[in-house]
């Protein structure tokens, strides 16, 4: 599958090393779980310990990939992995005595002995892996660190009987370890191949088994699960049902702990219910989840409470009925597919409009907000449907007045909802003066070539709507074609020029074509090299002169290789 590059390192959180330690025991926790964190800006800081929540800011000593804390300025060569013959930066050696020692001072002067911490003994986010003789023989291969991580992991465990020492159930270490390890080991999983269905499916059967099997080898086994869309926090995610499913299921696999990534201090829809909610349901496994959400909504939500607990009851029925999986990185495009219904959602927020002036204190607060947020939504259901004219200014008036605290973007990459708003005034303004004249608005166009799997609706090429580059899921039809992605014109009476447009994201390696062909039968009639716009450098456009009594006309847009993928916008005739 062409999917763009994702911003979904397994540790992307930061790192506070210097921290107290907010269950000293290391293994307090009521319920099943003794670990429980929810990455959402009510369970972060102050809101954790009030919420009786795990935080990777209290409770960890060494988090993530981050092993390059313990290791002094003047450090030896020989704590890097040995690659092809000679030590590799990118990658350490775990058969290394220097690097246990790093370690080890670094316990010793940070955290002590006498209270329980928990460290991350991870490999750096790639693939290789250390061919020293040393690793070699405790059972490395060239795609496997597992033994000498293992055998690091075994030797900090019996160093420091009090601390927890964690691996990771990622690339270069997805191997169990032969023998159990020490009382105080464990390992942390990704649920990344778990995806978020509704029901039952193989994937489920095979992670199920996966947890039980690491239970048998360590203690400790943590779960990292997702609870947000990545690139849409704005729009409602319905996660309630399915979470509690899971966390049923973990429970029985032997599952000690659970974090929960979500769009951490970012502002999304419902959070601050979603963190009370699913902390109650990690209590206790088994409880009357709408119940729980009825008692929530009536004590904050006195005025707004029946009408949010009847749509979030009515979008995760609408979940639960389609049956397909939540994505983790996708626009409101997909979410209609998946759950997002427009004649649920749109009632909803215009009656969350309607009641907001009755709504005081700390709950209007709340909707305030909520509903400014939800005005994104409202307008991308507009773009996808084409009704980009329909009462659109209001809701663009409203999603404007979205605060700056607390929410720096609408998405994990921080997709600006300032761009959002001038791109869809910019689409508005362009339909209005060209869509009249655009002869091929709503026609048909060809592939000659295969379109990328997750990026084949031609059709948006010609919708008349200039897609938002600022988010490429808004409008743009994404190519990874190699070498080229050709496209059949259809013979429209009265055109006599073909204009096409693309647009650029950098972040994402989303970049011009090399060159731009119109053939006609077969005479090339023009080869343009694309270049960004002076006005706006995230827009290109190219246009062709189509000769008298031209034959078939075929576009051929030619990918530089130097970036993963292009973005085609619109395709008009004029």
């Amino acid at each position: 599958m062409n999917k763009i590059i994702k911003l979904m390192s397994f540790f992307l959180l930061p790192l506070f090393c210097n921290c107290s330690f907010a269950h000293q025991d290391g293994t307090t926790g009521t319920g099943p779980f003794e670990y429980k964190e929810i990455y959402l800006p009510e369970g972060i800081g102050e809101g954790a310990a009030k919420l009786g929540l795990n935080s990777v800011d209290e409770d960890w000593g060494i988090w993530g990939h981050n092993l390059s804390v313990v290791v002094p300025k003047n450090h030896s060569m020989t704590i890097y992995a040995s690659v092809n013959g000679s030590r590799n930066r990118e990658q350490y050696c775990f058969s290394s005595d220097q690097l246990f020692g790093y370690i080890e001072n670094y316990i010793e002067d940070n955290f002590g002995e006498n209270h329980t911490h928990r460290f991350a003994i991870l490999p750096n986010d790639n693939s290789f892996v250390c061919q020293c003789e040393q690793c070699v023989s405790v059972g490395n291969t060239a795609t496997d660190a597992s033994p000498a991580a293992f055998k690091m992991l075994e030797r900090l465990a019996k160093r420091f009987p009090k601390h927890v020492f964690f691996s990771l159930y990622y690339l270069s270490t997805k191997s169990l370890p032969k023998e159990p390890l020490p009382e105080n080991t464990g390992v942390l999983v990704s649920a990344m191949d778990y995806p978020l269905t509704p029901h039952e499916t193989a994937q489920e059967a095979a992670f199920t088994a996966l947890l039980k099997s690491w239970s048998q080898k360590v203690s400790r086994v943590y779960v990292w699960d997702y609870i947000n869309n990545f690139d849409d926090y704005f729009t409602p995610y319905p996660v309630l049902n399915l979470l509690q499913r899971r966390f049923q299921i973990y429970e029985g696999a032997n599952v000690k702990g659970i974090f929960l990534n979500g769009s951490g201090s970012a502002y999304s829809s419902f959070s601050k219910l979603k963190t009370y909610i699913i902390r109650d349901l990690m209590e206790n496994t088994h409880q009357d989840l709408k119940e729980l959400v009825m008692k929530y909504c009536h004590e904050f939500y006195p005025v707004t409470g029946n009408e949010i607990a009847s749509y979030l009851f009515l979008v995760e029925a609408t979940f639960n009925k389609r049956g397909k999986s939540l994505p983790l990185y996708e626009g409101v495009p997909r979410l209609m597919d998946v759950y997002l219904d427009p004649f649920e959602f749109s009632p909803f927020h215009m009656r969350m409009l309607e009641l907001l002036p009755q709504t005081v204190g700390e709950e209007k607060e709340e909707i305030t907000t909520l509903c400014k947020a939800l005005a994104m939504t409202r307008l991308e259901i507009k773009r996808v449907n084409r009704h980009i004219h329909a009462d659109t200014e209001p809701l663009l008036n409203l999603l404007e007045q979205v605060p700056d605290e607390g929410i720096h973007g609408y998405s994990e990459t921080y997709w600006s909802v300032k761009d959002y708003v001038k791109e869809y005034r910019e689409m508005i303004s362009h339909d209005k003066q060209f869509g009249a004249r655009n002869l091929l608005k709503d026609k048909k166009l060809e592939a000659l070539t295969p379109l990328d799997e997750d990026y084949n609706d031609i059709s948006i090429l010609t919708d008349g709507q200039l897609g938002l580059p600022s988010n490429y899921h808004c409008g743009q039809m994404l190519s990874s074609a190699d070498p080229s992605l050709r496209i059949r014109i259809p013979d429209v009476s009265g055109m006599r020029r073909i204009r096409v447009s693309f647009t650029v994201n950098k972040f994402f390696h989303i970049g011009l074509p090399l060159s731009v062909t119109l053939t006609a039968g077969d005479s090339q009639v023009k080869t343009v090299t694309p270049v960004p716009s002076v006005n706006n450098p995230r827009r290109s456009t190219v246009e062709f002169i189509i000769p008298a009594g031209a034959g078939p006309l075929v576009l051929t847009i030619v990918r530089d290789k130097n970036e993963r993928t292009m973005a085609i916008d619109e395709i008009e005739g004029l």
